[in-house]
């Protein structure tokens, strides 16, 4: 019987690297590409975007590390089920669960793992991807600028350049106060460039030739100006930047939720503690629904595997996606609208297991 499981542990290590490799590759692809402009367009050093795209693996990683598992466990289980390999085991008296419980234990040792990995490694990686990229801003604050997109330069200002010609920014338009209670002001601008003050440290957009349009009790006042300018960004920004809820471990969170009296505050930190949990567990969730999909299907083609684990993660994702709006709107607490993807898909498996393992 060991023997048995060996051969469908090895079997099934190959294809797992191998899909985690591509996978990475392609969700990295995105990355690569801006990580080619940052370089060649933008005269960004190659060490600096190098390091901003290590720190985006660990996102990446947590997406495609079960999905890797669950490509792995169709190809195998699929092909094995294709060549008539399952019956030719139960027809020896060897019980299904038997040859499938190395990819529930596997999925069980990596839904474990991965709870250390998105408790400590993901938040602290995002964390210093947000210093990161702001220490590129500082050194290189042309970076900054998509000619034709709005981008967001402070916590408060969305910026629009419709063209960039070396250091100057052409047809300009600005929100400025957009996370604040006050009034937005509307800010258009024929030119402008960004600069360091000198004596301050600060990054500084200064706008020529334009109007400042802010509303009022009786309607919108504008101003036109020769000459605007708003800072953006300083070291000590940098040096005093605060972790978002998604940057915290779940220690970090529990002290954050001992703090918090307000409920909305309360549900959104719970909400993130949560969804960190029962995310980690997705590599076991998936082996639920994995191997009966494969023996149910019969086919180990990689297309119709992958094909397969898309969809699979699509689902998981969008049930995600509903679990989390209930429990940030107070439908349901976040213990239990969070853990309800996890339960419905592994209820699935468990039924479609049942009538794999009958048939």
């Amino acid at each position: 019987m060991k023997i048995l499981q060996r051969y469908v542990l090895k079997e099934l290590l190959l294809p797992c690297l191998i899909c985690f490799s591509v996978l990475c590759f392609i969700f990295l692809t995105g990355y690569l590409v801006k990580m080619a402009d940052m370089i060649i367009g933008r005269g960004i050093p190659f060490t600096n975007t190098l390091y901003v795209l290590i720190l985006t693996l660990p996102s990446v990683i947590s997406w495609t590390a079960p999905m890797s598992l669950l490509t792995g466990v169709l190809i195998v289980f699929g092909s094995l089920s294709q060549h008539n390999e399952f019956r030719a085991m139960k027809a020896s008296g060897v019980h299904p669960l038997k040859f499938m419980l190395p990819p529930l234990v596997l999925g069980f040792m990596l839904s474990i793992c991965m709870f250390v990995f998105n408790d400590q490694v993901g938040p602290a990686a995002r964390f210093e991807f947000r210093k990161a990229t702001k220490k590129i801003i500082m050194q290189h604050p042309m970076a900054l600028i998509e000619p034709g997109r709005f981008v967001k330069i402070s916590s408060g200002i969305l910026f629009l350049a419709k063209r960039v010609e070396g250091n100057v920014m052409r047809d300009i338009v600005a929100h400025e106060g957009v996370d604040t209670d006050k009034p937005v002001r509307t800010i258009v601008a024929d030119r402008g460039e960004i600069q360091m003050d000198p004596n301050t440290g600060q990054l500084e957009v200064i706008l020529y030739d334009g109007t400042v349009s802010e509303s009022q009790d009786k309607g919108i006042q504008s101003v036109q100006f020769k000459s605007y300018k708003f800072p953006t960004l300083e070291e000590n920004d940098i040096r005093k930047l605060g972790k978002k809820k998604k940057d915290m471990a779940l220690a970090e969170l529990l002290v954050d939720i001992s703090e918090k009296t307000e409920k909305k505050d309360l549900r959104e930190l719970w909400s993130v503690f949560h969804q960190r949990i029962s995310f980690s567990f997705a590599a076991l969730v998936f082996m639920f629904i994995g191997i009966p999909i494969a023996c149910i299907v019969k086919r180990g083609e990689v297309v119709i595997s992958f094909g397969i684990s898309m969809g699979a993660m699509s689902l998981y994702y969008i049930l995600f996606a509903i679990a989390q709006a209930m429990s940030t709107r107070g439908v349901l607490p976040p213990f239990i609208s969070l853990w309800i993807p996890n339960l419905i898909l592994i209820g699935v498996g468990t039924w479609l297991l049942r009538k794999a393992i009958i048939s």
